[in-house]
């Protein structure tokens, strides 16, 4: 045999090189799947992020979202989102014009949209230089409130006693309380939260609440939230009696926000223009879209709107009454008191013009329901007309009006100064025209019943005066009320409402008929004269988006006797053309596609 020496060397440097080839490969291979996992990790992170600028732009255009569009100063504003790592770029083009979009599916099938299509692209790189992007598809919806022939921000109760037809969508964002012996319902209802066949303010179920189907024949209402508390039995007896046209929280509907920052009151949009507005609220309040801004101050000693002791002529100068205060014993000091803003372009009446148009008496006519004398600023809709005279630079299609200074005015009988609008002579209307203001208005005989135009009244609260009112007869409280006359008004409202506290089955509520009950949509538009036997024919939507603040006199005063209520949604609202001024809206953005970018 030959001899071996030296073989076990070369057999361990055999599997020294062998196994250092091993570890080598293995190395590589854990190398290259490491670097492999790094770049699957950078390019997710990066495709995240493209991702999460789409979603940042998308919530900035939800923000800037008004009446359905969006101007390009809008689109140009968009800010990246600060990502740590990440550089963006961000673009969003609208894509055609808006559009008028019937909704097809949802809760909200039949309503209409005012729609304008989007594409958003982001594109984001991080610090090694991947880069991702992604287009998203959207469109944003504007939902004006008008289109609804009744909307509550808050709970709605239907509780009416004389005959109540109402044609129209009728949606609350609270709960729905309806019973009657006496009402019908023609088209859908609809809530987030629950429809209850009974009172709120105490048990009582009358069994003549009627709601039509989808052929229009009128079904009785026999079931609610409670009596059928599960959706599935709910949604089931809902399409078996009425078509799915009562829906509630167990179809999913969606609660419906005024297109306000997060936490801020709907209450808003009737206050006046304030330092402190953001670009929303100034987007949203009827006050910044007014193109007609009036404040008027009714305090101040020296100050000739003031009757109190030390103010312009003193309590003798005042009076009480038609003729008292500034329409008798100052005359001409309203339109010099005036703080007129107007939107660029737009003339002021001359001193002349503005007292035809405008006049004010201290303590015009005792108001029953609040208990008080009313200080009213009296818009007389003719004048205003004839001074326009369809001249552009006169025109005006939003009228805003607030007080200021009231804390310290003193009228004639010292029981507080309450301030209020009301129209006069506004049976023809010469163009679209919406009257508001933060304090109470009050409307007096028809309205809009000429050549129709779209119209709107928006105040703390609306209260219809029929063709017979006379204020000489309404200068203290009475027992007998003044008759009325058959009256018909031709507008939207957008008003506060008196609610009922809380519902009898809560534990601690008092319930209680005579005072505590709010006095339902039967009472949104207030009344202050003995109505039986006439008709009040209203024609328009109803829309409540708070509590009224300053005109709060319960219902449980019962200052009227009710009329006849000829009651129905106009159905030229359904055009977005015909709608009123300033028609506040709902909106959102939704994704309609995504696609990444190679």
């Amino acid at each position: 045999m030959k001899k071996r020496d030296g073989f076990a060397l070369e057999a361990t440097l055999f599997v020294l090189v062998l196994m250092s080839v091993l570890m080598l490969s293995s190395y590589t291979g854990a190398a290259m799947a490491t670097r492999s996992a790094n770049l699957d990790y950078r390019t997710s992170r990066v495709s995240y992020a493209a991702e999460a600028g789409a979603d940042a732009i998308m919530a900035q255009l939800a923000d800037a979202l008004e009446d359905g569009y969006l101007s390009d100063e809008e689109l140009y504003s968009i800010t990246a989102p600060e990502l740590e790592g990440f550089t963006f770029s961000m673009l969003a083009e609208k894509i055609g014009d808006v559009e008028v979009e019937t909704v097809t599916d949802g809760p909200f099938a039949g309503l209409y949209s005012l729609t304008q299509k989007l594409e958003i692209t982001s594109e984001a790189t991080d610090p090694m230089g991947n880069v991702s992007a992604v287009i998203v598809s959207a469109k944003a919806q504007a939902f004006p409130v008008f289109q609804f022939g009744v909307f509550f921000e808050k709970d709605l109760e239907a509780t009416n006693g004389p005959n109540m037809t109402f044609a129209g969508w009728v949606h609350s964002n609270g709960n729905i309380y309806l019973s009657s012996n006496n009402a019908w319902y023609k088209d859908m209802i609809t809530t987030p939260n629950k429809v209850y066949h009974d009172r709120k303010d105490q048990h009582l179920v009358y069994n003549g609440v009627w709601i039509a189907n989808a052929s229009g024949t009128d079904v009785k209402l026999l079931f609610d939230s409670r009596t059928h508390p599960t959706p599935a039995a709910f949604r089931a007896e809902s399409g078996l009696q009425f078509d799915n046209r009562l829906q509630t929280d167990a179809y999913g509907v969606d609660s419906l926000a005024m297109p306000l920052p997060a936490g801020v009151s709907a209450y808003e949009l009737i206050v006046r223009r304030e330092a402190g507005d953001g670009e929303q609220e100034r987007k949203a309040k009827y006050a910044w879209k007014a193109d007609y801004y009036i404040e008027i101050s009714l305090g101040g000693n020296g100050d000739p709107m003031n009757c109190g002791v030390g103010g312009g002529a003193g309590n003798a100068s005042c009076g009480i009454g038609n003729g008292g205060g500034v329409q008798g014993g100052q005359a001409g000091q309203l339109c010099v008191k005036m703080k007129v803003t107007r939107a660029a372009g737009k003339n002021v009446p001359n001193k002349v013009q503005c007292d035809n148009i405008f006049s004010f008496t201290w303590e015009g006519f005792w108001e029953s329901r609040d208990q008080r004398y009313v200080d009213v600023l009296n818009i007389d809709v003719e004048e205003l007309f004839d001074w326009t005279e369809d001249k552009i630079d006169r025109t005006t299609n939003i009228l805003y009006v607030t007080f200021i200074n009231t804390n310290n005015a003193n009228d004639p009988s010292g029981d507080g100064v309450f301030p209020a609008v009301r129209l006069v002579n506004g049976a023809q209307l010469d163009n679209a025209l919406t009257i508001a203001t933060s304090h109470p208005m009050y409307v007096l005989g028809d309205y809009n019943t000429g050549i129709w135009k779209p119209a709107s009244f928006v105040g703390d609260a609306i209260s219809l005066l029929s063709n017979n009112w006379n204020d000489a007869n309404h200068q203290a409280a009475v027992i007998v009320r003044p008759v009325g006359a058959s009256t018909t008004y031709y507008a939207a409202i957008l008003a506060g409402h008196s609610a009922t506290p809380c519902d009898h089955e809560d534990v601690g509520c008092p319930g209680g008929y005579e005072d505590f009950y709010g006095g339902g949509i039967e009472n949104y538009p207030r009344f202050l004269e003995n109505w039986s036997g006439k008709t009040l024919k209203y024609v328009g939507a109803l829309v409540s988006v708070h509590e009224a603040k300053l005109a709060v006199g319960t219902w449980s005063g019962r200052p009227y006797s009710p009329p006849k209520r000829d009651w129905s949604f106009d159905t030229r609202f359904e055009d977005p053309t015909n709608l009123p001024p300033g028609t506040p809206v709902v909106g959102n953005v939704i994704h309609t596609a995504f696609r990444p970018v190679y």
